[in-house]
């Protein structure tokens, strides 16, 4: 993308990406942090995508972010910060700085965890914590003194507990162990075969197993949540909210928070469900009361991960 004709840098401009595993998302900001463009594109896990891919995903947001605020496609930009998925893998990471490089042109550039650029934009920069709710499950924080906090995210094998693929893979598991038990299948049960096409618990395995994907359990909280009433469904999503209230709440207090500093929820799983909304308060208070502390409040994020990612800009590397 840089060309070499527009070396003038765009004075106090800060581009945010959010590389995330469905989508990419650029959102540019001038420097009273307002918005001015925004763009999307393909996926962005930079763990699992093939770098050309990547390089396409990031050019096409980012040039539709630049038309968008009538910059020229090869301006020079004050700072660009870019949150990704697959953050951890080092060497794809170095790879990913490189494709930055070559496509955005930019004074000063920064790569950090997906989760980081999710909290600055559900805080805007402020002390509290924000869980992230969806596939997988993650908790970060920041206080004013600016110590900063990160409880789970650790995967599907090892962590992300309270999350969608957690939901849907206890789901299976009772499912399994009802019928290893010879007990009749429940409504949920019912449900779960029809939505994967299923007609006994072996049918189930082979489904798992057969080019297993996390996003497809997790996709299967979907059919807990509308059986959310029934018997067997209600402990599953009430476990689930019991972890995530543990996974925000240990941020919460390693932080040292106030009352005043709020939990923000993201992600589909705290943001589309209102009745994993009520749960998680629900949890999030006994475990407040538990330890004779009020409850912080509970707030839907104030801006998306991309715009977080160009006030991270905006702060760490300036406009």
């Amino acid at each position: 993308m840089p060309d070499g004709k527009h070396h003038m840098i765009q004075a106090a401009f800060a581009l945010g990406i959010d590389g995330g595993g469905t989508k990419t998302t650029a959102a540019l900001l001038d420097g009273q942090g307002n918005e001015r463009g925004r763009g999307s594109g393909g996926p962005c896990n930079i763990a699992t995508g093939d770098p050309d891919d990547l390089r396409e995903a990031v050019r096409s947001a980012v040039l539709q972010a630049f038309h968008s605020a009538e910059l020229p496609p090869g301006a020079r930009i004050a700072s660009v910060c870019a949150g990704v998925a697959g953050y951890t893998a080092r060497k794809r990471r170095a790879e990913f700085e490189r494709i930055l490089h070559e496509t955005i042109s930019a004074e000063r550039r920064l790569v950090t965890p997906d989760f980081v650029i999710a909290h600055w934009g559900a805080s805007e920069g402020g002390p509290g914590v924000t869980i992230s709710a969806g596939t997988g499950a993650v908790a970060y924080g920041t206080n004013s003194a600016g110590e900063a906090c990160r409880a789970d995210g650790r995967g599907w094998l090892l962590g992300d507990c309270g999350s969608a693929f957690s939901i849907g893979r206890a789901a299976l598991r009772a499912a399994i162990q009802r019928s290893d038990a010879g007990l009749p299948a429940t409504s949920l049960d019912r449900r779960l075969f029809a939505a994967i096409s299923a007609e006994d618990a072996d049918d189930l395995i082979e489904w798992v197993y057969r080019g297993f994907q996390p996003a497809r359990i997790a996709a299967l909280a979907e059919v807990v949540l509308a059986c959310a009433e029934e018997s067997d469904a209600v402990p599953l999503l009430s476990g689930a909210a019991e972890s995530l209230a543990h996974t925000a709440w240990s941020c919460y207090v390693r932080l040292n928070l106030g009352s005043e500093d709020p939990i923000y929820r993201t992600g589909g799983l705290l943001l589309s469900s209102e009745r994993m909304q009520r749960l998680f308060e629900a949890a999030l208070q006994r475990q407040a009361g538990a330890e004779g502390k009020p409850a912080p409040r509970v707030m839907p994020p104030r801006g998306d991960p991309a715009r977080g990612a160009a006030l991270l800009a905006l702060n760490r590397l300036g406009a």
